[in-house]
């Protein structure tokens, strides 16, 4: 059975509510709106979603993914419901992560595992969040992973939710530029029953 895709795109304003809120609360980033929330295909390579940047910016970013699963036994055999994936344009990383109150300044670490580090750290609080609001809405609980990050694609790709072969792309723009995209990916979530 198809989802429907009335859920999804609720989950995909949910999400963008999120984000806009974190970004607002956390780091005193005031947007006047969502910039957009776009429905569109998966483009599969392999059996597997293409990551790449150039999509998204015309410069070198940061991306990071948080997979989510039914139950833990999903999650301990790798069947994904659904997914995010959150890319920071690296001329705007650093900012955000001040305004964020993340330190960078590791000296064991090289500054671009710093930054890769940085990144999914934005991308689980994003996640975490996402996921209680769903929660909220009447959603079974997720299991969420830890995320992974690279810098300017995925070369294998990553796996996505099969029932559902297309994505949200939202997009937020910051003093007229685009500064945060996400995609989302999400299969049927069970509802809880009261």
């Amino acid at each position: 059975m198809t989802p429907s895709v009335n859920d999804f795109y609720v989950q995909a304003l949910l999400l963008s509510e999120i984000v806009k809120r974190i970004l607002d609360v956390k780091a005193s980033i005031h947007l006047a709106k969502v910039s957009s929330v776009e429905l569109k295909p998966i483009v599969d390579f392999m059996k597997r979603m293409r990551v790449s940047s150039l999509e998204k910016f015309e410069q070198s970013t940061f991306i990071s993914t948080v997979n989510f699963y039914k139950n833990s036994s999903d999650m301990d055999n790798n069947v994904l419901i659904g997914l995010i994936i959150l890319y920071i344009p690296e001329d705007y990383i650093d900012e955000l992560l001040k305004k964020l109150e993340y330190p960078i300044d590791d000296e064991e670490e090289d500054e671009e595992e710093a930054l890769e580090a940085a990144c999914g750290t934005v991308c689980n609080l994003i996640a975490g969040n996402f996921k209680s609001g769903l929660t909220q809405l009447g959603y079974q609980e997720l299991e969420m992973s830890h995320f992974s990050s690279y810098k300017n694609q995925i070369f294998n790709g990553v796996e996505y939710c099969k029932s559902r072969p297309q994505k949200y792309e939202i997009s937020y723009e910051v003093k007229g530029e685009k500064k945060l995209v996400l995609d989302y990916n999400m299969g049927k979530i069970p509802k809880v029953e009261h």
